[in-house]
């Protein structure tokens, strides 16, 4: 994939940007000035065609006619004019000027451009009059004078070329002066963002920490994203430590139920044994190979839960569950005189598929069974609403306070003298935890010594299921 450049694209934009207003206002001054030249050059054509009407006089004769002195105006030799007579006679006219010329100009006294021999000339018609024989006494006579006057454009062109070069040269160096102050100020302004990235370049497995540069916590674009980055690889060492705990504790757990199962063989084989030595040998190792299978699968299971949602899109009826879980239990529960309860509504849809509500409930139920004495009770309860609340809740020895902080963690367990005749590892709470947490709900666990344990789960559920859980008969203890 190729690579682009944030500070090439920011240069570019503003250069473009730069460049479009510097064009726009070129053309804007080029009109003004074009108007400017046009106005001045009309005024001049004009006054240049006065002084041509000024330089009508009488021609002494006995007609009474007027003449031109021509040699006395300063008329440029590019200059197209002619005078002449209003009864027809040409007075003077310009060495440039060919014979029926005053047909190219226009009948008003307005200016207009006009092109003789491929030469653009701005021109105007002056009409005027002029008095013969005037004196004292006598107005004298009138005589009507046409001037047809015009002058090649050539000079304003010439204005406006140079006014035009000039912009261009100034635009281009604008741009230049820009385009370098841009990338000075770029690369200082961008100093915090690349700083950032030098940062992130340092992250390793074995380092997975991420600590901003001081610099992008001072810059107000970037301390969100340095604060966001530092909270996400603090979650990421803290994913990584737990890891490593992890399979600290898993290998440390194996081993431990290998060394077991090792150390019952080596026993067997120490000295010939008679066959029912063997036999006890035998299931011996067979049930320490079962609490290892139980244990994989537990893991297994763990990280199932863990690599994302427990069964995305799917839901199930928690209540029906409840009840399954319970009835799977009950043999259980009368060996160790535990009296199991279960109080839900007709239905409870929730968005967690079976299996995983069934882990749920099954993992909790049973640690409340192994840890409540004969006699006692375990209820699970279920209110159906916006968000369904499962308690379950035992009448067993409780859980001391200093344990409470670490019921969710992975192989651990308050009470290590329970382990084989439990049969638990430590994984269970943190199953529920990863199941819970796959379809955003919540888990809680309150807990007072010699009063029992509560563990209260939060899922989300359906609104419109908000059924009213049945009654209890008073003293039976049967699952519902």
């Amino acid at each position: 994939m190729k690579r682009t450049s944030l500070r090439r694209r920011l240069i570019a934009i503003v250069l473009l940007s730069e460049f479009a207003l510097a064009a726009g206002m070129s053309a804007a001054t080029l009109l003004f000035t074009w108007r400017e030249q046009m106005r001045g050059f009309d005024q001049m054509v004009r006054g240049r065609a006065d002084s041509l009407l000024g330089a009508v006089h009488d021609a002494e004769d006995p007609g009474d006619n007027v003449a031109v002195n021509a040699g006395a105006l300063d008329l440029r030799s590019s200059d197209f004019w002619m005078a002449q007579d209003a009864r027809g006679p040409v007075l003077a006219h310009s060495p440039l000027w060919i014979a029926k010329s005053e047909r190219l100009f226009p009948s008003g006294d307005q200016p207009h451009d006009l092109t003789v021999d491929s030469q653009r000339l701005r021109g105007l018609v002056l009409r005027g009059v002029r008095q013969i024989d005037a004196d004292d006494t006598s107005p004298g006579i009138a005589r009507p004078v046409i001037i047809f006057y015009a002058a090649p454009l050539a000079p304003v062109y010439v204005a406006m070329r140079r006014t035009a070069e000039f912009l261009a040269l100034a635009s281009l160096l604008l741009l230049a002066v820009t385009a370098g102050a841009l990338r000075f100020f770029l690369r200082r302004g961008l100093a915090p963002l690349e700083s950032l990235g030098r940062a992130a370049e340092q992250l390793t497995p074995q380092q997975p920490r991420f600590h901003a540069p001081e610099s992008a916590h001072q810059t107000e674009e970037l301390a969100a994203l340095a604060a966001a980055l530092e909270s996400s690889t603090e979650r990421l060492e803290e994913a990584f430590r737990q890891q490593q705990v992890f399979v600290h504790d898993a290998a440390h757990e194996l081993k431990t139920a290998v060394t077991i199962i090792k150390s019952s063989l080596q026993l067997l084989s120490s000295r010939p044994r008679s066959a029912r030595e063997y036999a006890r040998g035998l299931e011996s190792c067979l049930a320490d190979c079962a609490r290892m299978e139980e244990l994989v699968q537990r893991m297994l299971q763990l990280a199932r839960f863990e690599r994302g949602p427990a069964g995305a899109g799917e839901r199930c009826d928690a209540a029906d569950v409840a009840r399954d879980v319970a009835a799977q239990m009950e043999r259980l529960a009368e060996i160790r005189q535990v009296a199991i309860a279960v109080h839900a509504p007709s239905t409870a849809e929730i968005p967690l598929a079976e299996d995983a509500c069934a882990s749920l409930l099954a993992n909790l139920m049973l640690n409340a069974v192994q840890h409540t004495p004969p006699g006692g009770t375990v209820t699970t309860s279920i209110t159906s609403a916006a968000i369904m609340t499962l308690e379950v809740r035992d009448s067993g020895n409780g859980i001391a306070p200093e344990d409470l902080p670490h019921l969710f963690e992975r192989f651990w367990r308050g009470d290590r003298s329970r382990t084989r005749s439990t049969g638990g590892a430590g994984l269970g709470l943190s199953i529920c935890k990863a199941i819970v947490d796959s379809c955003a709900g919540e888990i809680a666990v309150a807990s007072q010594l010699g009063q029992g344990t509560i563990v209260t789960v939060k899922l989300p559920s359906t609104p419109a299921q908000h059924a009213v859980p049945e009654p209890s008969r008073a003293g039976e203890p049967a699952i519902r």
